[in-house]
């Protein structure tokens, strides 16, 4: 991709965003993701039975954000977070599954290509969930390392990664020649599109990253970097080390969640070793809201993942960088993960694309705790598959009925490590008989709420305020419009073949 500016465009852009660093000065930034973690699954989030230390020290020593906002399942959030746009607008409506020939569009500009014009080393260590083969993969789209999984740690792959290393490592009497025979194979660990593990051991998950983020710090502590650190848990099935099993007072799913508190320590330690913790902005925050099922809490908010209640998309949201972000500062003014692209980009002392919509907007002010910062989002909207399903402003939250055939979005169903071993049909069954049974529990969701007064969502107000709901389905609408004329479509590869 040709994105070169010249040294007076770089000058230009420099003086334009005042808060842009020098050549010298350019920040480090390392963000981390979890998977199905919950607003209230961290202490500092109001959790009395998980222990979180070092988050709780991040938000101490930086800003707390209580409105952050991304999308109700995985796939799409990570779409957005690397373009910017809304998931819909880049053709990424839902999770992703395996098998899926459609991926990230190559011609999409990324997070990631963004900042490595700007001279920084990049890497994902962890998941990625936007698309299987090569082409959607992250090294096609900005980074010069990747280190971890495919896609999620519950989804059996098909091969369409069909490179193995010369030392892989099969592990539960699996072989290349019965992967490919057998059609799946468990989860596999990957290193630069090269399978080196399969299934991997989920247990060593937060541990291998951890060690993986450390060694790529390390060896660019020299230039600017950027480490997208995207960890597998707390999503099912759950895994912790030894060390940390039994650590919590919420069995596993605690569990997995300490050890990802102690990898943040791990990562805040490091820097501070090598001298670029003062250089370094480090945000914490998860993909979606947490699976109530398992163990995960939304804390006071209504829903979890997969719904558009506040649960399902609203996380927390920390993020430190000493002398940069005012220590302790906390803000409800609404933010969404799309935001991070525009804000890192010029932070990089980069341009942001003008020749695509992109819906993220400059959080720098927030973030710098800069007096009477306030959102920069009109409107925060809520897209669930390929529909709007809801819009918040200010205080108003307004949801459309999807109980529709046509509204309803998919229903993303997921099963055990056991249910997974069954026979292909059998699982196509089992899920779905499961999409039919959730299918009916679901009606109609039209509703106006009060977020202010009713952050639990659970007095309806649409009745008492016909006045604020059709001032807000005319946004909602005039929203839908421009964006269904200004979408931008996945990319497409040709469809897998099994030999």
């Amino acid at each position: 991709m040709n994105r070169i500016l010249s040294a007076v465009a770089v000058l230009c852009l420099a003086a334009a965003h005042s808060h842009a660093q020098s050549e010298s000065q350019k920040p480090n930034v390392i963000v981390i993701l979890a998977d199905d973690l919950g607003y209230g699954d961290l202490s500092c989030y109001g959790a009395d039975d998980i222990a979180t230390p070092n988050i709780d020290r991040m938000a101490a020593e930086g800003a707390k954000f209580n409105s952050f906002y991304i999308s109700p399942v995985c796939s799409p959030t990570r779409a957005a977070l690397m373009t910017g746009s809304h998931s819909t607008r880049v053709g990424i409506g839902g999770v992703m599954f395996p098998r899926n020939n459609h991926g990230l569009n190559p011609d999409e500009i990324t997070l990631p290509e963004l900042l490595k014009d700007q001279g920084y080393a990049t890497a994902i260590i962890g998941k990625w969930h936007l698309g299987n083969e090569d082409m959607f993969q992250p090294l096609s789209h900005g980074f010069d390392y990747w280190y971890g999984t495919p896609s999620s740690n519950s989804q059996f792959y098909y091969p369409t990664i069909k490179k193995y290393a010369a030392d892989c490592v099969f592990r539960d009497g699996y072989t290349r020649e019965g992967i490919l025979k057998r059609e799946t194979a468990a989860c596999p660990l990957v290193r630069n599109n090269v399978v080196i593990e399969v299934p991997a051991d989920q247990t060593l998950f937060t541990q291998r990253y951890t060690r993986e983020t450390i060694r790529f710090i390390t060896e660019n502590k020299d230039k600017p970097f950027f480490v997208y650190l995207a960890h597998n848990m707390p999503h099912i099935p759950l895994h912790a080390s030894e060390a940390f099993v039994g650590s919590s007072k919420r069995g596993i799913y605690g569990d997995t969640i300490q050890e990802l508190d102690w990898s943040t320590g791990e990562i805040l330690r490091s820097l501070k070793e090598l001298e670029l913790d003062k250089n370094t902005l480090v945000i914490f925050t998860s993909d979606n809201g947490p699976n109530t099922a398992t163990g995960g809490s939304a804390g006071p908010l209504k829903g979890g993942k997969g719904s558009t209640l506040e649960g399902g998309v609203r996380v927390p949201f920390v993020a430190r960088w000493p002398g940069k972000i005012p220590a302790g500062s906390e803000t409800d003014e609404a933010i969404t993960g799309m935001d991070l692209l525009p804000t890192l980009t010029k932070l990089a002392g980069g341009e942001v694309p003008n020749d695509r919509v992109i819906d993220g907007k400059d959080i720098w002010p927030l973030l710098a705790g800069k007096p009477d910062a306030k959102s920069p989002h009109e409107a925060i909207y809520y897209l669930r598959g390929r529909g709007v399903q809801g819009i918040r402003v200010g205080d108003w939250k307004y949801l459309v009925d999807d109980s529709s055939k046509q509204q309803a979005p998919r229903i993303e169903v997921e099963l055990t490590a056991e249910e997974q071993k069954l026979p292909r049909r059998e699982r196509k069954a089992l899920i779905k008989e499961r999409e039919k049974a959730a299918a009916q529990k679901r009606g109609p969701t039209a509703a106006l709420y009060n977020l202010t007064n009713d952050i639990g969502e659970q007095n309806n107000l649409l009745a008492k305020h016909p006045e604020i709901v059709a001032r807000l389905k005319k946004l909602l609408d005039e929203f839908g419009r421009q964006l269904r004329s200004n979408l931008r479509p996945a990319g497409v590869a040709e469809p897998v073949s099994i030999d």
